[in-house]
């Protein structure tokens, strides 16, 4: 009698044996010195709502990222990153921030805010 759990594939003989995930901490990351230049930008205004393009853009071939944040005074400050959005947003995710879509439908960019401690 066939058991609905039986796997019909070669070598594989119930649940227990389904490969372990791979880590995906090098997949989407950014390269070292673009981490870096992303740190020390926060370091300035870790408190700050940050804001970057999720549209990929190339210049000369290269993937190319901004990232921007917002300043008390109403203005933007700005630096231009060589990855890609997914990058930029991995290494936000790392830095504690909660990285999202604006709720308007339009809009294309991601919004990052710190998340809480406590």
């Amino acid at each position: 009698m066939s058991s609905f759990f039986a796997s019909s594939a070669p070598g594989v003989t119930g649940a227990n044996s389904v490969p372990k995930p791979q880590s995906d901490d090098a997949r989407n990351a950014a390269p070292e010195d673009e981490h870096k230049r992303v740190v020390d930008f926060i370091k300035e205004s870790p408190a700050a709502r940050y804001t970057f393009d999720s549209r990929n853009t190339k210049d000369d071939g290269r993937p190319t990222a901004e990232l921007c944040r917002l300043r008390p005074d109403g203005g933007v400050s700005c630096i231009k990153l060589a990855v890609e959005s997914a990058a930029l947003f991995k290494s936000m995710q790392s830095l504690g921030f909660f990285c999202a879509l604006p709720a308007e439908p339009h809009r294309t960019h991601m919004e990052c805010n710190a998340i809480a401690k406590g």
